[in-house]
């Protein structure tokens, strides 16, 4: 197998979950979709210099570095967002900074259920990730994983119920 099919296969392997770590942290799917992309070009250029055994580790190691750096460099800028409003007019600070605690409050409940979820059930988290967040195709998460299309879709019902019945109540609060 030549570097480029290795790399692809590393790349297949792990991207998945180097972009959920990263989204995680950040709460923002295009920044972890950013950072992951860099985190495999730096792999594609040290690929030589990596001992395979260990790349998993390599990756989330640097992509936790990168994400790390991000953070400090948002933080530091310390940016109002400027987003125009949902209708397309622009709105009044006021609303823009109640939008925005609006969003991260949501960020914040989803990051408490898919965290409970995970403790309750982490074939139903990682499907769910998967499919719904990642948008993995169904059956691809079925090969990968060596079950049923149908076993895909219990799981994908069972996390949706689970987190309907135990999270509504604070979701309708927001």
């Amino acid at each position: 197998m030549n570097a480029e099919e290795k790399f692809r296969e590393i790349y297949e392997e792990y991207k998945n979950m180097i972009l959920k770590i990263v989204y995680d942290r950040t709460g923002d799917y295009h920044i972890a979709q950013d950072i992951c992309q860099e985190t495999f070009a730096r792999l594609y250029g040290y690929q030589n210099d990596i001992n395979l055994d260990m790349v998993k580790g390599w990756l989330i190691v640097v992509a936790s570095h990168l994400t790390s750096d991000y953070k400090k460099k948002a933080s530091s800028r310390r940016e109002i967002p400027t987003d125009v409003s949902r209708d397309g007019d622009d709105c009044a600070p006021e609303e823009e900074v109640a939008r925005h605690l609006e969003r991260a409050e949501h960020r914040r409940l989803c990051g408490h259920v898919l965290k409970a979820l995970r403790e309750k059930n982490r074939d139903w988290y990682e499907v769910l990730m998967l499919v719904e967040y990642l948008g993995v195709p169904r059956k691809v998460v079925a090969k990968k994983r060596g079950v049923s299309l149908s076993m895909i879709d219990y799981y994908l019902r069972k996390a949706k119920k689970w987190m309907k019945d135990n999270f509504q109540k604070e979701y309708d609060e927001l």
